[in-house]
């Protein structure tokens, strides 16, 4: 059905019509090496684009570490077409990959946040240092 080692090609990105098609990145996503890139091998095809279907994990809720074949577009020409390779885990592990997503976005936010108030405050130390050399200056 579906070739889960690498194919001879597999590109990480390539353009079809001007438009990228990548293995899926993200701040979330951990590329899983022997499964990326496009499934040449697949029966099936992209049915919004008619295109080779590129081999992805899913990172996020309950379906987390689950491989799957997908549009390969980036988005967001992207199509929401998946074909589940792996069956879907138990519910109770799903619930907890959910949770687990859920606070690693949640911890994500509050660092970019953090980062962001740390650039503003590192732009007011450098003008307030400018201001007290220029009085000891006067």
């Amino acid at each position: 059905m579906v070739s889960s080692g690498s194919s001879s090609f597999s590109p990480a990105i390539e353009e079809v019509d001007g438009v990228g098609i990548v293995q899926h990145s993200s701040e979330f996503y951990l590329p899983w090496e022997s499964y990326s890139g496009l499934e040449f091998l697949s029966k099936n095809q992209c049915p919004g684009h008619g295109l080779v279907p590129a081999r992805r994990v899913s990172w996020g809720g309950a379906s987390s570490g689950r491989r799957f074949l997908g549009c390969p577009l980036d988005l967001p020409y992207e199509c929401q077409w998946v074909v589940w390779v792996d069956p879907a885990p138990p519910l109770l592990v799903g619930l907890a990959f959910e949770d687990l997503h859920t606070e690693i976005e949640s911890s994500w936010n509050k660092c970019h946040h953090l980062k962001k108030e740390n650039i503003e405050l590192a732009r007011k130390n450098k003008a307030l240092k400018k201001k007290l050399r220029e009085r000891d200056e006067m």
